[in-house]
């Protein structure tokens, strides 16, 4: 059969198919949740080869080491099967013929239609969801999101916000916790400065911080370490079973769980935490391992640690918010919660409250924060953060919201909203945003449109130069940028814009792109 090329072609291509849906899919969906080195095949080893090239690496590398290996060896797989079948038939023809090329050409051919091939399969399954029963990352790309790379800050420092203070206490659910109905979120929190924000942040009354190992590579923790001395018995402090690295994959040692957390505590400068999160987390198995409930029973019986809680916000969030509601286990849960949420999330939010007493803390609470220099928005901006936190904090039965604090401006910007509710014209802000952003607001992280391109077009790059240039006034960085694209946007007029359609926030990709390519070049 496979001496035919033909066949050997198709059964390439079907063995890349294959691959690809099911090793290829499994990396693109596995590597954004930011899992540690350890939930991979060979992971350990392959971080430390990589810290040895790159020692300033701040992240696990293997998932995506093993992705890109993976694709090779498809392609491989391809090549050297096409050219030896090429190579035997030409054999038969010409049994004197024995070039070294005879078949590489075809070879190439079929290593490349391979990767495509496995590319598009993982991306199926690893992007779109195919066969895991949800939307994969497009799903939250659409409905949740993500809040890196959006602005946070108002361009003015607002009189009116500075020295404000908590005003507004809820209770965290059977914790027993009053806390401050506005949380510090300490990602973007290191060195010197973040520490100053920190410290303003509690004495302004802020008593409840979440931080993590793997925020800055365990930065934060030695930040809010050396913030919180002498004050940390009037704080409620939560962290994460996670390395520097990333988070903890299921079946990891008790042992090594008990020891993340130590190490947490050593950075941290104190004998407990009051929190510790099964973080990011995307499959049930992860929530409900054994070794990680094991080793929060001993760090409780121990002292070390007084409640478990999890955060999701990945593909599988249903599942698994509802499989650790039901458990009974957890004491507090973390989920993404803004204004024009993805209708699910509330109910989740209410079954946690009143079957378990659960604390429920909502994150990415800011949306997308594309607001600065938005056109028609520009007089409303200056409150759009608090009409935000104020719509969150309007649910009784969200315990808190956290947000990151990264600028001192953030101390009083923030606390601004606490102990208020939204006013109508809060609301009407918030429903003008939502209208002002349907169909332009590219999602960070989420890619889906890319491969629809027929020229390969950064589609992603293209639409955030324009938004620094219409959205942030950053006219020249967003023409700069554009500029140094290899590929700009000058093609999708006379483009048949197969993109169509493939944007979950119906962006009309093609119009934006031409518009883009006319407001970045100059005339």
């Amino acid at each position: 059969m496979f001496d035919r090329p033909r066949n050997t072609a198709l059964a390439c291509l079907l063995f890349a198919a294959v691959a690809g849906y099911f090793v290829i899919g499994h990396y693109l969906y596995k590597v954004p949740i930011g899992l540690d080195a350890s939930a991979f095949l060979l992971g350990e080893p392959l971080q430390k080869l990589t810290l040895l090239v790159f020692p300033r690496l701040q992240h696990a590398a293997s998932g995506g080491i093993l992705l890109g290996l993976s694709l090779l060896a498809i392609g491989a797989v391809g090549f050297f099967a096409m050219r030896r079948s090429v190579r035997a038939r030409a054999a038969k023809v010409d049994a004197g013929r024995r070039e070294f090329l005879t078949g590489a050409g075809s070879g190439a051919g079929i290593a490349l239609g391979s990767l495509v091939i496995a590319g598009g399969a993982g991306a199926a399954r690893g992007f779109l969801g195919v066969g895991l029963g949800h939307d994969g990352w497009r799903g939250v790309a659409a409905n949740i999101g993500s809040d890196q790379g959006i602005v946070k800050t108002n361009p003015e420092w607002k009189q009116d916000w500075k020295g404000a203070r908590v005003k507004g206490h809820r209770r965290l659910g059977r914790t027993g916790w009053n806390v401050s109905d506005i949380v510090l979120g300490t990602g973007g929190i290191r060195g010197e400065d973040g520490e100053q924000v920190a410290r303003l942040a509690i004495e302004r009354g802020v008593n409840y911080f979440d931080t993590s190992p793997d925020y800055a590579a365990s930065g934060s923790e030695q930040a809010m370490g050396r913030a919180i001395r002498g004050v940390r018995d009037k704080l409620f402090i939560a962290t994460k079973f996670c390395t520097p690295m990333g988070h903890l994959p299921p079946g990891t040692p008790v042992a090594k769980y008990m020891a993340a957390v130590e190490a947490s505590l050593g950075r941290l400068g104190t004998d407990y935490v009051d929190l510790c999160h099964v973080h990011s987390c995307d499959e049930v198995e992860r929530l409900l391992d054994e070794n990680v409930h094991e080793a929060f029973d001993r760090l409780k019986q121990q002292g070390k640690v007084r409640f478990l809680g999890f955060s999701t916000h990945t593909p599988n969030l249903v599942q698994v918010a509802n499989a650790g509601i039901s458990s009974g286990r957890f004491d507090v849960m973390m989920l993404a919660y803004h204004h024009g949420m993805w209708a699910p999330l509330p109910e989740l939010i209410g079954r946690a409250r009143s079957e378990h007493d659960m604390g429920v803390v909502a994150m990415k609470t800011l949306k997308g924060a594309k607001h600065h220099g938005l056109v028609g928005f520009r007089e409303e901006a200056d409150s759009y953060s608090q009409a935000a936190l104020k719509w969150v904090l309007s649910n009784p039965n969200v315990s808190c919201a956290v947000i990151s604090f990264v600028k001192l401006q953030h101390v009083d910007e923030y606390l601004f909203a606490s102990g208020q509710q939204p006013t109508a014209d809060d609301v009407a802000i918030l429903e003008k945003y939502d209208s002002l952003i349907r169909g332009t607001h590219c999602a960070p992280h989420c890619g889906v449109c890319l491969d629809s391109c027929p020229e390969q077009l950064p589609i992603h790059d293209v639409l955030r130069h324009r938004m620094y240039f219409e959205d942030y006034g950053w006219e020249k960085e967003g023409m700069r940028l554009y500029s140094m694209l290899e590929k700009n946007a000058s093609v999708c007029a006379s483009c048949s814009a197969p993109c169509l359609g493939s944007c979950p926030l119906e962006i009309r990709i093609q119009e934006r792109m031409i518009g883009a390519h006319e407001l970045l070049t100059p005339s």
